[in-house]
């Protein structure tokens, strides 16, 4: 153990809370940590000083981050703090990145027992759509009529519960179900199939490595003595029987959160995890983190005022030492368009009056849709702009052609690359459906994979064998696949990267298909082109290697890991789901009106579970703890949704903030003190009628008598079918299953659902 100096060293700076946080090493912590409140610092201090100060080995230690880029920062951090020791050992990631060193870590038993290869796969979003679109097709459906992607949504959310198909189909409920079930064990089937896994079996198949082997989660649980994990209210139940399994031998475990924050209830995140903690662990210590060191003291005082309209939290208050500073404006604008226009017009005039460069700004809001109003704004204004959650690099179609080359190299049981290299490169032309199945064909039957199919057909390559049976120029051209493809897996073990993604472009005719005449064909190329920049940097390393650690880095990077440097001199147009631990000195939140904070999908559950709008409530609070110096939040009077103008009605939130830290301007601030925003909700939705002496007031638009069996239409969700009626007081809760978003319970009055049958 080191002297006192290194102990006062790593505490100082530190208020009494955090300090607290940082010295209690031994037993379960929960750190309720407010936004602002320093957390970062509390975990980077409290593993140097674990290593520093109680001489613990850094591979013992396991830190768990919400992000890839929130695990790089807190590593530089942790390097900058120690003097005495190295921090060469320690393990920081997300919880995908821990899940696929479990598996990497442990090829022969995962080989054995899960009957997953060393060359595995993690395929992203668009190859799971792929799969599940094949998926469907096999069980004799239609993906124009089983949305694919709610069939995904559905897979998750069993998988995030540890619930297999098999399982799955033993709990169904409605016919809905079992089909979910069979497109279910399709899609599982497939993945094997192909030596891949989601994003979700990053999680679960860990879990299921350890029921199979317990031998290997004693030795984890015995190297892992220290366990910290960040954003701990946003962990889902899989998460939290990992973590548990983990440290239930020395159950040193540090969990950091805010319940405040929990924002991914559509991820299947649990917010009883963290709510739950203190019954999990009896013997926990409780320490609360409640000063905001970011945000002036208006913008905390309507954040914290905000949240305590919620249940579901653990009572703290949020406070600051810092100024009051400016008030918080409260515009409301007469339509998206006049909305952008102010925004875009306020950020010219704070650069100009008050020196401010352009990445000090973030428009935040809750839909994507709501950027494309505002990205025109910001073209036409030719103020510099980056979408947040946009396309990523590495989603380009371009990047992922030459990707899907990296990929079936790496792993020639990968269908989806190989129909993504004969779709859509010119090493894949002449090649019909037709031809790809009789080649699929003959690999089954003589158990190789697809691609050796291709291989069999070039005599030089495959002399002694009988290929598939094509003619014409079907041959030909899978010929010419197969003796390419052959080529770069000759290669690949012999060229670093940067090498053989030269090889690539040339062989497969890749680069020649782009005319370089043309400027946006050119600058597709240069996205290509960096591809290979970014290739570069493995170049040290050897070459089998480097493609198996490079294909998994591209595979767990997020949109947020790449916020860095790009955004130098650029407004920040992001979501409020993606601007989770983010911050900025001016914030303008858009659309703050029902419908969308909160979403009407929320308001419309409310009557029969609060707890959807207890978490949009969550979201709009984190929105306004991203801003430091100054918040403006717009409505509008009238917005463009589905295709025709709807009256805009400010958001129910509004209310809680107090009057003496808001400005607002537009038609609420005549209103404001005579009528509450809460009001003014109700009121919009009744009739608007003046009463005449002598003139009976008109009766109210009767509702349909909705009844079980009619087909109905909503703006929203399409065609359905009534399966359920519920009498309430001068209304209905109609339950529709519809044919695309599955089972809704609405509200009559509400919904405004026109009975086509």
């Amino acid at each position: 153990m080191l002297d006192q100096t290194t102990s006062l060293r790593l505490l100082d700076g530190l208020n009494a809370e955090q300090q607290e946080a940082v010295t209690t090493t031994e037993g379960p912590v929960l750190v309720v940590a407010g936004p602002g409140s320093g957390k970062t610092r509390v975990l980077t201090h409290r593993i140097a000083y674990l290593i520093e100060e109680k001489n613990v080995s850094p591979d013992q230690i396991l830190a768990v981050t919400f992000t890839n880029k929130a695990a790089r920062e807190m590593r530089e951090r942790i390097e900058r703090l120690l003097t005495g020791r190295a921090a060469d050992g320690l393990v920081m990631g997300t919880f995908h990145s821990l899940g696929v060193r479990f598996l990497r870590q442990n090829p022969g038993v995962v080989a054995d027992r899960l009957g997953l290869l060393p060359n595995f796969l993690i395929y992203d979003d668009a190859d799971q759509l792929d799969v599940a679109k094949r998926a469907i097709q096999a069980v004799g459906l239609d993906p124009k009529q089983v949305a694919p992607r709610r069939m995904l949504s559905r897979i998750s959310a069993a998988k995030s519960l540890l619930v297999g198909p098999d399982e799955f189909l033993n709990q169904a409920e409605s016919y809905d179900d079992e089909v979910i079930a069979r497109v279910y064990r399709e899609y599982a089937r497939a993945l094997r199939k192909a030596n891949a896994v989601d994003f979700d079996d990053l999680l679960g198949l860990p879990i299921q490595l350890f029921d199979e082997a317990p031998g290997l989660l004693e030795r984890y649980q015995e190297r892992y003595r220290y366990l910290l994990v960040d954003e701990y209210q946003d962990t889902n139940r899989v998460q939290y029987v990992l973590i548990a399994a983990l440290a239930d031998k020395h159950r040193n475990l540090f969990v950091v959160g805010d319940p405040d924050q929990s924002i991914y209830g559509w991820r299947q995140a649990d917010i009883r995890n963290i709510l739950d903690f203190e019954k999990d662990y009896p013997d926990s210590t409780r320490i609360h983190l409640e000063v905001n060191y970011r945000s002036t003291g208006r913008i905390v005082q309507a954040a914290d005022r905000v949240i305590r309209e919620n249940t579901q939290r653990i009572d703290r208050k949020l406070r600051t030492e810092n100024e009051d500073g400016p008030l918080v404006v409260l515009r409301e604008l007469s339509d998206q368009q006049h909305e952008a226009q102010f925004i875009v017009g306020e950020i010219r005039r704070l650069t100009k009056t008050q020196g401010l460069s352009e990445d000090s700004f973030a428009i935040m809001y809750r839909t994507t849709a709501q950027s494309r109003v505002l990205e025109e704004a910001f073209r036409v204004s030719d103020i510099p702009y980056r979408i947040v959650g946009g396309v990523r690099f590495y989603d380009r179609k371009e990047v992922k052609d030459v990707l899907a080359v990296l990929r079936l190299l790496h792993n020639p049981a990968d269908d989806v690359s190989l129909n993504r290299i004969i779709d859509n490169m010119p090493i894949g032309r002449g090649i019909g459906p037709r031809a790809v199945e009789a080649v699929r064909t003959w690999a089954l039957l003589h158990d190789r994979q697809t691609v050796d199919g291709f291989a069999a057909l070039v005599p030089s390559i495959a002399p002694s064998e009988t290929g598939p049976e094509l003619t014409g120029g079907a041959r030909t051209a899978a010929q010419r696949f197969g003796a390419v493809y052959a080529a770069l897996r000759e290669q690949k073990g012999q060229l670093t990267l940067a090498s053989l993604f030269d090889a690539i472009v040339e062989r497969t005719g890749y680069q020649a298909s782009f005319d370089h005449e043309s400027e946006e064909e050119m600058q597709r190329w240069a996205n290509v082109l960096e591809l290979r920049a970014d290739l570069e940097k493995y170049d040290i390393v050897e070459p089998e290697e480097a493609l198996a650690t490079y294909l998994e880095q591209v595979a767990l990077v997020a949109d947020v890991d790449s916020m860095d440097e790009t955004g130098r001199g650029h407004v920040t147009l992001i979501t409020l789901h993606s601007a989770k631990g983010l911050e900025f000195p001016v914030v303008f939140i858009a659309g703050v009106e029902e419908g969308l904070i909160p979403i009407s999908r929320a308001v419309e559950a409310e009557f029969h579970d609060p707890l959807p709008l207890e978490e949009e409530r969550r979201l709009f609070y984190v929105g306004i703890t991203r801003a430091q110096r100054l918040l403006y939040l717009t409505h509008v009077g009238n917005r463009l949704s589905y295709g025709r103008y709807q009256a805009g009605v400010a958001s129910r939130f509004l209310t809680a903030i107090p009057e003496e830290c808001l400005q607002a301007v537009g038609r609420v601030s005549s209103n404001r003190s005579s009528l509450r925003l809460q009001d003014r909700v109700r009121a919009s939705a009744e009739p608007s009628w003046t009463a005449t002496p002598g003139r009976p007031a008109p009766a109210p638009t009767p509702l349909p008598d909705y009844q079980i069996g009619q087909r109905v239409f909503h703006a929203k969700f399409g065609e359905g079918r009534v399966i359920e009626v519920v009498a309430k007081t001068d209304d209905q809760e109609v339950a529709v299953e519809f044919a695309r978003h599955g089972r809704k319970r609405l509200m009559a009055s509400f919904a405004r659902l026109d009975v086509i049958a």
